[in-house]
């Protein structure tokens, strides 16, 4: 047997495949071997059957499936001898019938596509300059953090009337043509926040409103975008995008928050008893918190853009037109072609990203120690049981971890946490980072955009 390989360009070639009778009929012969010793075919004794009615019956499937096997085989061999970093995996040749004769074989050959990794040089250059974004911590935001801390604060009441700064709690119901409840329509319990809606003619219905009162409204004028109105109604962003139907919504409850005073009452609940005694002190705690969390976020927004304007800067080529082909074939459900083209280039780009990460792995011989997992496993479950207020600590969380830690796939997942922030930290260092200060308003829609 043997493998010629031609390559077409710089990322894909052309493996043909040549076997000879010498590398299949031993493994057939076995095989046929021990069919005929379980056989029980009519008219003759267990075992006994004649080896030519055998062949007859049997041979031609079970050449196939070794043919299948022993291809499989020398393809892997011949990669890795080659050293050849493949992305997917050989596919047949689309325009190359194969050579052979199935009923009287003798001589085979095969054509396979391969896909190459390009080459990723991990050498930028000067011209490889990227921004962080530092978020300004002004006045503006200052007291908006303050006015947060009052709010969440505050006490919660429930008036007869809702005022222009109420949260209304109800139920959304779908109306039809005639302003009637449409049968098997979206149905769903949510909320208005009066304070919030833009809308003024809207806010003035509701301005007033009571405790079973009831009001037709136009989602989209009660709703930011989109993804609001889809959590709004309980629906996805594309059943949004399409809604028209205008909504009944029935007031359930209003609720209506007043802020705590900016006192020693409060800045003991933020900070704890006795750290601060007066509001100026107060502030300087607010504007370091302030500091510690756009930092926080600055840092991440910028880690999950930089992949992205990185990968974007390189330019990687792929050898497309395989992987396309790959993916139908690969594929457990067909993909249509719009849906292939629609798809793809989140695919090469998710690719790409991988490659990235293998060079720079690859160049540090970076590795991901056991330590390390445990830590991170600490982390990643501490701050979800965290978040629901049930902080873990000490022996149960160590538990928690080592449990997550048997599971071979969220052993994986957390490893390649680790990998990421280690690859980005490695390139932060091989590139030209500028900062650059924004308006807390400008980076909210930086983040917005990042993919």
């Amino acid at each position: 047997m043997q493998i010629n390989r031609n390559n077409i360009d710089d990322l894909t070639a052309t493996l043909t495949v040549t076997v000879e009778p010498s590398d299949y009929e031993g493994r057939v012969d076995k095989i046929l071997k021990d069919y005929r010793k379980k056989s029980q075919i009519p008219g003759f004794r267990k075992g006994k059957a004649p080896m030519a009615l055998i062949r007859k019956q049997y041979a031609t499937p079970v050449l196939a499936d070794e043919m299948n096997k022993i291809i499989s085989e020398l393809l892997g061999q011949y990669i890795q001898e080659e050293k050849l970093e493949i992305l997917g995996n050989p596919i047949p040749k689309s325009d190359s019938a194969s050579s052979g004769d199935w009923e009287k074989p003798s001589i085979f050959t095969f054509a396979y596509e391969i896909g190459l990794a390009p080459t990723i040089d991990l050498t930028f250059g000067r011209s490889a300059k990227f921004t962080r974004h530092i978020i300004k911590v002004d006045k503006k935001a200052i007291e908006a953090s303050v006015t947060d801390h009052k709010r969440r604060h505050g006490s919660i009441s429930e008036p007869a009337e809702a005022n222009d700064t109420d949260l209304l709690m109800g139920i959304f119901t779908e109306l039809g043509a005639d302003d009637t409840p449409l049968e098997e329509g979206i149905t769903n319990e949510s909320n208005i926040a009066l304070e919030h809606l833009d809308d003024r003619k809207t806010k003035k219905m509701l301005l007033g409103a009571k405790v079973g009162d009831t009001f037709v409204v136009d989602p989209h004028k009660v709703s930011h975008n989109h993804d609001d109105l889809g959590k709004l109604l309980g629906i996805t962003h594309d059943q949004a995008h399409d809604l028209k139907s205008k909504f009944s919504f029935e007031v359930k409850e209003v609720k209506r928050l007043a802020p705590h005073e900016n006192n020693q009452e409060l800045w003991d609940k933020v900070l704890g008893k006795d750290v601060v005694s007066n509001e100026k002190d107060f502030r300087e705690k607010v504007i370091a918190e302030l500091g510690f969390q756009f930092d926080r976020d600055a840092e991440f927004v910028f880690r999950r853009r930089f992949a992205v304007d990185l990968i974007d800067h390189m330019k990687i080529q792929m050898p497309d037109a395989f992987l396309k082909r790959w993916i139908q074939m690969s594929n457990e459900k067909p993909l249509s072609d719009e849906q292939l083209e629609k798809e793809y280039p989140n695919y090469a780009e998710s690719m790409r990203w991988q490659l990235m990460q293998q060079a720079v792995m690859k160049d540090t011989d970076m590795r991901v120690t056991t330590e390390e997992l445990e830590e991170e496993a600490k982390r990643v479950i501490g701050a979800q049981y965290a978040q629901y207020g049930m902080p873990l600590e000490g022996e149960m969380l160590d538990n928690f971890a080592k449990n997550a830690l048997s599971n071979e796939e969220e052993r994986r997942r957390i490893a390649d946490l680790i990998i990421e922030r280690k690859v980005v930290d490695n390139l932060k260092t091989r590139v030209n980072i500028k900062e650059k200060q924004v308006s807390y308003e400008d980076f909210a829609k930086l983040a917005a955009a990042v993919r």
